[in-house]
């Protein structure tokens, strides 16, 4: 099988693309206007959008997959990458946490992972309240919100690529 790379969701970079067409638009506006005695200002606002312009489109350029789904492990690319072996998940469940979209990861009991799940309900709160760390959710979900995909379809894809890796085990 290929591999999937989930990608942020182009609505990010879309969203910024538009307030930097709303400081160019404002500045020509007030660069037009005849009352407007001081120019620094409209100038300012296009330097602005030529500078918000430029750092979209790098951004759009060199921007990495957040998710990368192989046949044996999903790879989170965060600040230091990890990743969670479908030989170890027992399954992928999509779960809202305090408005957060986060997919929770269950380990197989015997695994190094495994922990019960009122153990991991009292992490959860100290990984959401802390987002900052390196490692958001390591090692018992993935954050998922704002990727170009939804939840739960990447949940589905998860627990379908978990399923014939542990299918061709036996």
């Amino acid at each position: 099988m290929e591999k999937i790379k989930i990608y942020k969701s182009f609505w990010k970079l879309d969203l910024g693309l538009a307030l930097c067409l709303t400081f160019g638009l404002w500045g020509g506006y007030m660069l037009r206007n005849e009352k407007w005695e001081f120019k620094a200002g409209p100038i300012i606002l296009i330097i602005m959008f030529g500078i918000f312009a430029i750092v979209t489109v790098i951004r759009y350029i060199w921007r990495r997959p957040q998710l990368i789904i192989t046949d044996k492990a999903v790879t989170v690319n965060t600040y230091d990458p990890w990743e969670v072996r479908f030989e170890d998940v027992e399954s992928f469940s999509s779960l809202k946490h305090k408005g957060l979209e986060v997919i929770a990861i269950r380990y197989k009991q015997g695994t190094e992972h495994w922990a019960p799940e009122e153990e991991i309900e009292n992490s959860r709160r100290a990984r959401v309240r802390y987002p900052e760390n390196l490692h958001p959710g390591k090692p018992y979900e993935i954050y998922v919100a704002g990727l170009s995909l939804d939840c739960q379809q990447i949940c589905d894809i998860l627990n379908d690529r978990r399923t014939i890796t542990t299918d061709r085990s036996f």
